[in-house]
């Protein structure tokens, strides 16, 4: 049986010490899409502040969602100062048209509030669409704090 010297020891922890920190950096970066807002799509976490039409996740909590889920992502459509609509078939933001369809139940028959809005989006305030006409979006609970989005860049 060979000796191993406290030298190779340390040099071997701190080899594995690093591949373990880099593994954790690029796991904790990566988000897969699991849901029908982007179906498909892998993300890598950005740290740029989101402009319009970025992709973004950010932290929220709805009674309808499943527990454990605290992020999600969306696409950002609208920002302050922006002329908006939202109504029954679009989101309009500054003239751009996003679809959407309204459910008014759960599948388990609880009311879904809707959030129905026309004029100038408020200050520091956003506006996030899913791609899917069915996604839990903006058109459900409203504008987000803008200083909560942050970017996730398309990867696949």
């Amino acid at each position: 049986m060979s000796k191993i010297w406290p030298k190779k020891l340390l040099i071997l922890a701190l080899f594995v010490l690093s591949i373990s920190a880099i593994i954790e950096i690029v796991l904790g970066r990566i988000v897969v899409n699991i849901s029908n807002s982007h179906p498909g799509t892998v993300f890598w976490k950005g740290d740029a502040k989101p402009v319009k039409n970025d992709f973004v996740y950010f932290n929220f909590k709805h009674e309808f969602f499943p527990k454990g889920l605290k992020v999600l992502s969306k696409k950002l459509i609208c920002l302050e100062g922006d002329q908006l609509l939202i109504n029954d078939q679009f989101i309009i933001c500054n003239k751009q048209k996003y679809p959407i369809k309204r459910n008014m139940k759960t599948g388990s028959g609880k009311l879904i509030e809707q959030f129905y809005y026309e004029g100038i989006v408020p200050n520091k305030k956003a506006i996030v669409w899913g791609s899917n006409p069915e996604s839990f979006d903006s058109r459900y609970w409203g504008f987000i704090d803008y200083n909560k989005l942050r970017t996730i860049n398309l990867i696949y």
